[in-house]
């Protein structure tokens, strides 16, 4: 009984810790998303991995690669993000509270961006490490 007990709270503690874990995760897609949106560049690098690249494929040509000092530049130049954009995240998976994808859709008024995210734990923060990106835009 008392065994069945301890399992039964450890459980319930493990499924506590595996929700708080999916829920940050998701306030870093949304931030990224939020930052993106608003054209804010610390917000954005702070969310980034140092190695993030961006890859943009759209089916008609090669996939599109960007680093992080280029997407961050196409931010600050305006020429990238300023949208309004809906945040639906479709699905998490975390691999051992240290990596973790996201699939999202992103839904704005200029396009709707369908993502996958790649997210690393590094030094006790999540940080974006890949956007596989397709875009269609209105």
């Amino acid at each position: 009984m008392v065994k069945s007990l301890l399992f039964l709270m450890g459980m319930g503690l493990f499924a506590v810790a595996a929700a708080q874990t999916e829920n940050e995760i998701k306030k870093v897609v949304t931030s990224y998303a939020r930052a993106g949106d608003r054209q804010d560049v610390e917000v954005i690098k702070s969310l980034l991995h140092d190695q993030h690249r961006l890859v943009w494929n759209d089916g008609t040509k090669a996939p599109f690669i960007l680093d992080k000092s280029g997407y961050v530049a196409k931010i600050e130049t305006k020429e990238w993000g300023g949208d309004k954009r809906k945040v639906s995240i479709e699905a998490v998976e975390n691999f051992d509270g240290v990596n973790a994808t996201v699939k999202a859709i992103l839904d704005g008024e200029k396009a709707q961006m369908r993502s996958i995210f790649s997210l690393v734990k590094v030094e006790g923060e999540w940080k974006i490490i890949e956007e596989l990106v397709n875009a269609s835009f209105k």
